[in-house]
Formats: C-alpha cells, sequence, structure tokens
C-alpha cells in the first residue's frame, strides 16, 4: 500500500520518473530509467525480505541475460510491538 501511495505522490510531481522517485528511487537513477524505458527497456522491480532474496533475484537476471540490475534499500517499517494478555 505503502509503494502505491508513494508513486501516486510521484506522479503528481510528473511521469513516470516522479512515480519512480515517490517509490524512493533516485532522481537521476529514475530520469535514466525513464529514458530508457522510453527506447523500448523493460524495468522490473523485485520486493524482497533480506539479502539473500536480493542475491537470488540479482543472480535469476543475470542468468537471463539481464542488463543493468540494481538495488536500493527501503527504510525499514518498525513492527508492532505483541501484546500479550
Amino acid at each position: 500500500m505503502a509503494a502505491l501511495a508513494g508513486a501516486g505522490v510521484g506522479a503528481a510531481v510528473g511521469g513516470l520518473t516522479g512515480a519512480l522517485v515517490g517509490m524512493g528511487i533516485p532522481e537521476y537513477e529514475a530520469k535514466r530509467y525513464e529514458g530508457k524505458i522510453k527506447a523500448g527497456s523493460i524495468l522490473i522491480s523485485v520486493h524482497s525480505e533480506n539479502g539473500d532474496e536480493v542475491k537470488r533475484a540479482k543472480e535469476i537476471f543475470e542468468r537471463a541475460g539481464a542488463h543493468d540490475i540494481s538495488y536500493t534499500e527501503e527504510e525499514s517499517v518498525p513492527k508492532k510491538e505483541e501484546r500479550r494478555v
């Protein structure tokens, strides 16, 4: 849900670049991605829970011949404390 809200806020800033910035991608990268997409490339985003999943996704993309593989970390969201009764 937060990603969708971020995309909505970013979209108000302007097009795909704004949507990507709203999702936490630095503006210079977002502009580069937008240019590549307009040229016919495909942008794939993967959410992972930990570093092992990031490594696995990267390996899968490399084997498939993907180019320009990068990752960014999200700010962690504090977990709710469990209340015992």
